[in-house]
Parts: C-alpha cells; structure tokens; sequence
C-alpha cells in the first residue's frame, strides 16, 4: 500500500495467497498500533503549473536551529524544511513556478540573523520509491531484491488541464488517500461516479498518486539519512536503476549543483547506515558520498510529495 494507497484489501489477498479477512485484521492491527498513521498523495507539481523544485542547504547557528526551522516553513513557496545533524542543519524544499521565485526564497532566508551560509540546488528529476522500504531485515532485503529487476514507473506528461473540481478531489485525498468516494463527493457537492471517474483520470494521468503513511520508528526506523553523491560520469540511468535496487533508498534525485545525485534512505541503525554506504560506493562512476542524519518522521510519507517524474 506504500505504492498505492488504495488497492483494495482482495487484490492484497490475493497476491499474499491468504484470505481478505486476514489482511482486514491485519490492518486494523497496524492501525490501532500506530504502525499505519492514514493515506496521502503525491502529486506532479508540473500539472499545477510550477515549473522548479529546489532544494537549499541552510547553515544556522545550533542554538537557533528550531526556530530558525518554523519560521522557513512558514515561508511562502516552501513545501517543506526540516533539521539534519551536518554542518549545514537545516535542509529546504522549495516548489517554484519558476527560478525567478528562488531569489526571494533565498533572500528570506538570509534575512533570518541566525543563518550564516546557504546553497542551493536544482531538482532535474526525481524517483519517489516509498515502496522501496525493505521492513525486513537488511541483508534479506537486499538478497532480495537484487535478483530482481526495479518495475518501471509509468510517467505519462499530460496537458490535460485541471479545474476546480479535480483540486477539491486532490485536497480531500491529500488529507485522507482512502476516503470514500460517496464521502468525497457528499462534500464537494458532486456525484459519487464523476468523483471517481475524476480520479481515475488524475491517476492514469500520473497527476496524482495514492499511497499510506505509517510511522516508521514503530517498525524500528530511527532516523532519516541523505547522500549526496558526485559522480565521475554521467551515466544516470544506470546508476540509478542500482540505486534502487537497494533496500530502503526511497527517493532519489537528479540535480544540478556540487552534487549529481541525492538519495534519501531510512535508517535502523549504525550497522545499516554501513552497509547502505558500501552497496552505494560499489556502484561504478561514483566518486564521492557525503551523508547527513535527520529525525526519523512520525508520519511518512509526508502528505503532497514529488511524484516520480522518471524511471
């Protein structure tokens, strides 16, 4: 259900060869333990007519870090701001009707007293892969996973425009992914068919994409871990494609900067954080890893993510 949020509960049994009833308690179990938090979407942000997404890496004096934190998410054009144990604390993602935005972005910014340095970086694509966390063991994961080949994401680049009945949907399944249908429709003031023949095209048209959010430190995940890696060669799809194949990276991004590649993982423990970093610099054509440590989230994937605009 991390890859997608509203499969219904007999496709689930029949791919797990057990009975709908199993996976009904199942779930009700993981909710009433808090392992599942709720369901949100990501979102082609293109489809909305913002055309950048960048990410700024803020150093802040330690002792102002949190308020220094609040106040950026409370910035315009921010999508998100969270803090990280390296030198530069703070990690920004901005979403941007164009580059013209991000001098005012960063402007802000720096107008906080507290901030000593800021760089930025350019997204130029990204793969969102939440269903890429092992929730097994590491090293079972990831003998797992590397007989098989990575499915292909479909991306489809629509022009299809979007109105003011398709944001309703949006809003309401960016805050519950697994509404009813009758339930969305009884409170936009629609039909139950439109509301899902609405959805339904948003979905094929890769505007939008259902998925839950559970909380990992209930499934023994305690922090967030980011590489930045610069590469010796510019071979991405290959150096992607085994990225992925690795057990709990669930983002990785292309970008322009000091940085060729971002990859974002969710850590256990020390002895995972090693293990990520050997299979990383196994990979051929990569010439430098850094890493930075951020809190693990209590509800993730965060609601209205990037979806994945490449393979």
């Amino acid at each position: 259900m991390l890859k997608d949020g509203r499969k219904n509960f007999a496709e689930i049994a029949k791919e797990c060869a057990v009975s709908k009833n199993t996976i009904w308690k199942h779930y009700g179990e993981m909710k009433k333990a808090g392992i599942i938090t709720g369901a949100t979407i990501q979102m082609d942000y293109r489809s909305f007519g913002y055309n950048a997404v960048v990410s700024l890496l803020v150093h802040v004096e330690s002792q102002q870090v949190d308020q220094v934190t609040e106040l950026i998410r409370r910035m315009p054009y921010i999508h998100a701001a969270y803090r990280v144990n390296a030198r530069y604390n703070v990690r920004v993602i901005a979403i941007l009707r164009s580059l013209n935005e991000l001098d005012h972005v960063k402007e802000a910014i720096r107008q906080q007293t507290s901030v000593v340095d800021l760089r930025t970086y350019i997204w130029t694509g990204v793969k969102n892969i939440p269903e890429n966390l092992a929730i097994e063991p590491f090293q079972e994961a990831f003998n797992r996973i590397r007989e098989t080949q990575p499915q292909a994401t479909n991306v489809k680049k629509t022009t299809n425009k979007i109105d003011k009945l398709d944001l309703l949907i949006i809003e309401k399944l960016a805050t519950n992914g697994r509404a009813s249908f009758k339930k969305i429709a009884e409170e936009i003031g629609t039909s139950t068919y439109t509301a899902i023949k609405r959805y339904k095209k948003l979905k094929e048209n890769g505007i939008i994409k259902v998925l839950i959010q559970i909380d990992p430190t209930k499934i023994g995940y305690q922090a967030m871990l980011n590489f930045s890696i610069a590469l010796s060669q510019t071979n991405f799809s290959t150096i992607v494609e085994k990225l992925a194949k690795i057990p709990d990276v669930v983002v990785i991004i292309k970008a322009s900067g000091d940085y060729d590649i971002y990859a974002e993982t969710l850590m256990r423990d020390i002895k995972q954080l090693l293990m990520i970093h050997e299979e990383i610099a196994k990979i051929p054509g990569i010439k430098r890893i850094d890493t930075d440590i951020g809190r693990s989230l209590n509800s993730w994937p965060t609601p209205r993510q990037y979806i994945s605009t490449f393979k």
